[in-house]
């Protein structure tokens, strides 16, 4: 295993230590156990978690991959399900600036000196660079056209300026928000949070489910499975989620716009 992969049976095994179950989990029936704590991570956590800090991926708008679609002023882009690769759409974050390939640069330009400076500083000029790159941010403000991507749930999205005009482009590249599939493209700063909700859902999972036989008589003994320290644990997760409402609008997620002004 890669030292940078996020493993999710390293994860199965870390919860069933901190809810105390290494004794009880080899007890527990085939639909019960750590196979299916798995699908409870993978349908119910991480569901939950992308809604607030989902996975950004860079998607060419063309032809190929959208239909076109007229109404009224607007010119909409239809993004075809099979162009998607699987992935669940969650929303579109904006047009990739950094990516000057496609019609993306001529995007841009429409903002009037343009957003791309043809010169790359060194050490050696390094301050006159910053004062070019600044020199044409201000300009560029002057006769800035607030090009914006507006994005209808499920699939479609329309690029446009201030008044609702068309910016009706061949071929650009947008940044898409979607649902993550595995741990892997979870950042590590934020599995701290990740695995304090897997572990709650995992512990909701196994209440919901055993509570029907605790204390169920048998002709040998009465079941006492000690369900409540995981009812505590299940229900933390209100707590975990109001941490993902109050942080995920943040620096710390590049899946939002996020713009910091220094005034000075």
């Amino acid at each position: 295993m890669s030292v940078n992969t996020n493993d999710i049976s390293v994860l199965v095994d870390k919860i069933e230590r901190r809810l105390g179950l290494l004794m009880l989990t080899p007890h527990l029936p085939e639909n019960l156990g750590k196979k299916e704590w798995v699908s409870v991570i993978e349908n119910d956590t991480m569901v939950t978690f992308s809604r607030y800090y989902p996975r950004k991926i860079p998607f060419v708008v063309n032809d190929q991959t959208c239909w076109r679609k007229k109404e009224g002023d607007k010119t909409y882009y239809i993004i075809k399900d099979e162009c998607l690769n699987g992935n669940k759409l969650l929303g579109v974050k904006d047009i990739n600036w950094q990516d000057t390939s496609a019609d993306n640069i001529s995007v841009g330009q429409t903002a009037g000196y343009g957003y791309y400076v043809p010169e790359f500083g060194g050490y050696e000029d390094t301050l006159t660079s910053f004062m070019q790159f600044q020199q044409a941010a201000d300009i560029s403000s002057m006769y800035n056209n607030q090009i914006f991507v507006e994005f209808t749930y499920p699939n479609k999205l329309w690029i446009g300026r201030a008044g609702n005009i068309d910016v009706n482009l061949k071929s650009f590249v947008v940044e898409l928000l979607v649902q993550h599939t595995n741990l892997q493209t979870i950042s590590p700063t934020m599995m701290e949070t990740f695995e304090a909700l897997a572990q709650c859902d995992v512990a909701r999972f196994l209440v919901n489910n055993l509570q029907y036989v605790d204390g169920l008589e048998t002709a040998y003994m009465q079941i006492d499975l000690k369900l409540d320290a995981l009812r505590n644990a299940a229900e933390k997760r209100d707590n975990v989620i109001e941490t993902l409402q109050n942080s995920y609008v943040s620096a710390s997620n590049d899946a939002i716009p996020y713009i910091i002004t220094v005034s000075g």
